[in-house]
């Protein structure tokens, strides 16, 4: 009716209260779109917490990503044919078709198609990233960037200060989805295989669901009831082999490890952040040669790293070089093990850890700190 009011947001309307007759279409639109930009960003920040998941929704899941039937055996200790059976059942895809249809979000679509966990009868939710999969289907890759309500950048700069928490789980070194998708954007295909050597938590398989990328995720830490599809391996820096075997290969490895020292009290003590500084190196010396072995001859390796120098309560004068990893280092590893790298990528770390005291100290020391983080993108000579 003429008589209901809007109040209208302070930052672009007049302080009283209008009736909603004058109001042209225009700016009823552009009101509309604000309210939506601001559930879409509340949507982005809140905090998901992965739940147990059923033995479909981790069939679907882990065949969602391209893992064979065989690993999807092996890993959730199932039989084979039960693998068949559930991967040939598309009934709870269609449902959540069918309820994102009606508008539920992904969010919400994810919280209703619960499934039972257990003897005890316990609800296992549906992984959101599983539904993102679902609701993006037959979209463009730019498409899907507007769905998530992330802008694309075009230059080499991708700066992401706040971590989208649709996906990956709160791990040590989290990094933002968007990064993830902006890599798969400009150096992979629909359809193609990423590998993820230290997944953590999980945020590139997760954004890989969200881009129709097929991902085999792998890390330390086993975590089968609500991550299945990260596949369990330890890297050994004196006996390093590969996790899988077979004709399959992937067509990007995205490689984010420690940043040497950096949170190395976060990870777990077999993690390669607790190795030596000539250990640490020397395990990128055999890792880079067997990644060029077992990937596919067009790959790309989008490695995700940071400078580290001793710069603790020391002022930039008088670091000590000869304790310090730079990329350059990475970077002369990789040329030497067979890769030709072809672009640097400015990812720089968010500034908002820095508090005010502590730059006070900083500039009083002189201290030179670091936020300058680079992925880089190498193909096989």
């Amino acid at each position: 009716p003429s008589s209901q009011k809007i109040e209208p947001s302070s930052d672009n309307q007049p302080s009283a209260n209008r009736a909603l007759s004058d109001f042209s279409a225009t700016e009823i639109e552009a009101i509309a779109n604000k309210e939506i930009q601001k559930e879409v960003l509340a949507e982005q920040g809140r905090s998901r917490i992965m739940p147990h998941l059923s033995s479909e929704v981790k069939i679907l899941l882990l065949d969602r990503l391209g893992i064979p039937d065989e690993r999807i055996a092996e890993r959730l200790k199932i039989n084979r044919k039960t693998v068949t059976k559930y991967c040939n059942n598309l009934t709870l895809f269609q449902s959540i078709r069918d309820s994102l249809d009606k508008g539920l979000s992904a969010s919400e679509a994810a919280q209703k198609h619960a499934c039972p966990v257990g003897p005890e009868d316990r609800t296992g939710g549906c992984p959101e990233p599983l539904v993102w999969s679902i609701a993006l289907e037959g979209k463009s890759d730019q498409d899907r960037f507007v769905s998530l309500n992330w802008g694309l950048r075009t230059w080499d700069h991708w700066y992401f200060n706040d971590l989208d928490q649709r996906f990956g789980d709160d791990w040590p070194g989290q990094i933002p989805a968007q990064l993830v998708g902006h890599t798969l954007f400009y150096f992979t295909q629909e359809g193609d295989l990423v590998f993820d050597p230290m997944a953590g938590g999980g945020v590139v398989a997760d954004t890989c669901l969200a881009f129709n990328r097929k991902c085999w995720s792998f890390d330390l830490v086993d975590r089968p009831e609500t991550r299945p599809e990260i596949e369990p391996h330890q890297w050994n820096p004196e006996d390093l082999l590969w996790p899988v075997k077979g004709k399959e290969k992937p067509d990007l490895i995205f490689f984010d490890p420690p940043y040497f020292k950096k949170q190395e009290n976060q990870y777990t003590k077999d993690s390669i952040s607790s190795l030596s500084r000539k250990e640490y190196l020397g395990f990128f010396r055999e890792f880079f040669p067997s990644a060029k072995e077992n990937s596919k001859i067009r790959a790309r390796i989008a490695f995700l790293n940071a400078d580290w120098r001793d710069f603790q309560g020391v002022s930039a004068l008088n670091e000590d070089p000869g304790r310090s990893i730079l990329l350059l280092d990475y970077m002369d590893i990789m040329r030497r093990s067979g890769w030709e790298i072809t672009h640097i990528i400015d990812c720089p770390l968010s500034t908002q850890r820095f508090q005010a005291n502590i730059v006070a100290q900083m500039q009083k020391n002189r201290t030179l700190g670091i936020v300058r983080r680079s992925l880089i993108i190498a193909r096989k000579k």
